[in-house]
């Protein structure tokens, strides 16, 4: 009951996923490998319905015959789930991402599946799919489990060897399960070819291959998704962190007119804006800085960065950040009130400062946060009224 519970929600989650980014994954030749393992894993569930496998039956005139359909969809599976993780995790320079390795792939592929086709019609009827140690049932049996045990565990090896060079933490748990799910295939196949050729048979090892079957039904699939919405994600989140940088990006576009190319878009069109995510937060960073080193070089001097830094307990360490604010506060009102542009030399000690050595979009963006709330902070607003009618 548990298993079909959870075989049904990871297949309704893989087919509302093939639906919604269907049209993105299609023109995107870098997700088209992973949206053909998710059509397969969707289309999975359709072999083991028993309404399917009667009337497969009843159009073959074979009452074996689905079994057979739902071996050669296994190879399928594995095939194109295969060929996924060495899309994904392949070096380019490497033989199994070259066109010869694609080919061998193919080619083993096919070639088990004619194999085992043959295999199933040469045997009697009578004794298909019965445990036997020869005869042509028992290629059948070695040659199926044979390719899925040593195709998945490749892509589980593959898959894990390349999770270290991941960055994202999301797409990394993802791939991890799509790891993980292919290397319980491996177990799997060796029980289940040793059940079928009589060499030994229990009932604990015939649970944990039910067990490792069902883990990577569940691991590969939902590890899939979260592959398939990564992009989507990102691109939300790059989305949410722009519009939150508005109010900082938007004060100082206007006091730096000089240097604007184009007039500051109104916070309701920058809210339905949503095309280009990264590159449009990337610019919207670069944008604030810019102006901040404008403001630095044009209005800023070193009586308003000792003012701004004595005005700070701790400014050189603790809390250099309410340096900035402060004479960027200053800076940015004489700007806007047309004072003449000093431009004195002053620390740039105290300039926007970059949030890591190898700086990310993410770190960048939690600091100019940090700069705006502070800029809006009383001490900081009091600062520059203060300094501003004395100056």
């Amino acid at each position: 009951m548990v298993e079909d519970v959870s075989r049904w929600v990871v297949l309704t989650v893989v087919w509302l996923v093939v639906l919604v980014r269907t049209p993105a994954m299609v023109r995107d030749a870098q997700q088209r490998p992973l949206w053909v393992v998710l059509v397969v894993v969707a289309l999975g569930a359709i072999p083991i319905q028993p309404w399917f496998a009667g009337w497969i039956d009843q159009l073959t005139g074979d009452p074996k015959f689905h079994n057979l359909f739902r071996g050669l969809f296994a190879v399928l599976d594995a095939a194109v789930t295969w060929r996924f993780v060495v899309h994904i995790a392949g070096r380019t320079d490497t033989w199994w991402h070259s066109a010869g390795g694609r080919w061998l792939r193919a080619a083993t592929a096919w070639a088990v599946a004619v194999a085992i086709t043959v295999c199933y019609y040469i045997t009697p009827a009578a004794q298909r799919f019965k445990p036997s140690p020869d005869g042509p049932f028992a290629v059948y049996n070695v040659l199926i489990f044979l390719y899925l045990g040593i195709s998945l565990g490749a892509a589980a090896w593959q898959m894990w060897r390349h999770l270290p060079g991941i960055r994202g933490r999301t797409l990394r748990a993802g791939l991890g399960l799509v790891a993980i799910g292919n290397a319980m295939e491996v177990p799997f196949a060796v029980i289940r070819v040793g059940e079928r050729l009589t060499w030994f048979g229990s009932p604990v090892l015939t649970d944990v291959a039910f067990y490792a079957s069902t883990a990577r039904f569940v691991m590969v699939p939902l590890g899939c998704v979260v592959a398939a919405f990564e992009p989507m994600r990102t691109a939300l989140v790059h989305y949410y962190r722009r519009v939150r940088l508005y109010s900082l990006w938007r004060s100082l576009r206007d006091a730096t007119g000089d240097i604007t190319l184009a007039r500051p878009v109104s916070r309701w069109r920058d809210v339905f804006t949503v095309d280009d995510a990264w590159e449009r937060l990337h610019r919207r960073i670069i944008e604030i800085r810019d102006s901040a080193f404008h403001l630095h070089d044009s209005w800023c001097h070193p009586e308003l960065v000792d003012e701004a830094s004595g005005a700070v307990p701790a400014a050189a360490d603790s809390d250099r950040i309410g340096v900035t604010a402060r004479w960027l506060e200053v800076a940015r009102r004489e700007s806007l009130a047309g004072v003449p542009k000093r431009y004195a030399s002053s620390d740039k000690a105290f300039l926007p400062a970059l949030a890591a050595e190898e700086s990310t979009v993410y770190q960048e963006t939690r600091y100019l946060l940090m700069l705006s709330r502070e800029l809006r902070s009383p001490a900081v607003q009091a600062f520059g009224d203060r300094f501003a009618g004395v100056h």
